[in-house]
């Protein structure tokens, strides 16, 4: 099914919907970061920082521990400058998390997790349909899945796929967005020439990674209903590993798609994304009609080909063999 296809790393909008979905992100990226500096000549937020998680996972937690072994722990390989993986290992909790990735920050210092507890939200119940998935499929059925459920997995899966830290990357780098960021304080300054000093405020080096990372934070809020629709259409292809020696890997950018040349739009049924959730079983969009269908594989070539269009797109993999790990971050 993937032996001719390639891994795509286009930006968040552009990978599913139509058009030029590069330039359609910056847009709307540059719209948001427009709206937030327009704010802050407003009152801000006041007050003191509310007790909230720091340690984010961009990864949930519950789906690391699918790729686990016996004592708990993964192993991981990270790709460093120079070609030269670094190899370790930890325990999901320690995996794929970043302080405060998901709470936006005031210009007074004020932290706001409503973001953080959204995507927490969305985990809760995503976890019950992913568990439903894991035991019906290991049973060698075909999940059963209301339309709540297939609403959660939908929205979880496009959440997945826009929400981690190189996703965001591909959509617009951090070049591209202090450039950005540099033209509308510019524009600024015409507009409101008596706020000057203000304005030097915002232009420090720390006011604009706040503001660039509270962008990325609202474009993640925005909503998105016409690609859930387009998922709802494809429906859910689930595959399932049929020798116990055989293993998926996870990556710090878990949803991978898979393309033909001049073929990326996700309505067209050539299109393939995946998105592993247990060491044996990944997840993606069916060939069309909403319908869940179950496809065992038993070819160590198609499992072989889907980790390394994986990991080709990342810089962090992790699996249960530390075996499987090397493999794939050492190919030959």
């Amino acid at each position: 099914m993937t032996s001719r296809r390639n891994a795509t790393s286009t930006g968040a909008s552009g990978a599913l919907s139509q058009g030029s979905g590069y330039r359609s992100s910056i847009a709307c990226v540059a719209k948001a970061a427009r709206k937030t500096l327009t704010a802050m000549f407003g009152e801000g937020p006041t007050g003191k920082s509310m007790a909230h998680p720091k340690r984010h996972h961009y990864v949930p937690e519950f789906i690391l521990k699918g790729f686990a072994d016996q004592r708990g722990y993964l192993r991981w390989a990270r790709r460093l400058e120079g070609g030269h993986p670094k190899f370790g290992q930890s325990p999901p909790r320690d995996m794929f998390v970043e302080s405060h990735l998901y709470s936006s920050e005031s210009d007074d210092g004020v932290r706001d997790a409503s973001m953080e507890l959204s995507l927490a939200e969305l985990e809760t119940e995503a976890s019950v349909v992913v568990s439903n998935m894991i035991v019906a499929t290991r049973s060698g059925r075909c999940p059963t899945l209301t339309a709540r459920e297939r609403d959660v997995w939908y929205r979880f899966l496009l959440t997945q796929w826009l929400r981690v830290p190189e996703s965001q990357e591909a959509a617009i780098s951090e070049a591209e967005a202090y450039l950005m960021l540099d033209n509308m304080l510019s524009e600024l300054r015409g507009i409101f020439p008596d706020s000057n000093r203000k304005l030097d405020a915002l232009s420090t080096p720390e006011a604009k990674s706040r503001m660039i990372r509270n962008v990325r934070i609202d474009a993640l809020g925005r909503p998105r209903q016409h690609l859930v629709a387009m998922l709802e259409h494809r429906g859910i292809a689930i595959l399932h590993i049929e020798k116990r020696n055989k293993q998926f890997i996870i990556g710090s950018r878990p949803v991978v798609k898979l393309t033909l040349p001049g073929r990326t739009n996700l309505n067209d049924s050539s299109v393939e994304m995946w998105f592993p959730i247990a060491s044996d079983i990944a997840v993606g969009v069916g060939q069309g009609g909403g319908r869940v269908s179950l496809h065992p594989v038993s070819r160590d070539s198609f499992i072989r080909h889907l980790n390394m269009s994986i990991a080709r797109q990342i810089s962090i993999i992790a699996a249960s063999s530390e075996k499987l790990v090397r493999s794939i971050a050492t190919p030959r």
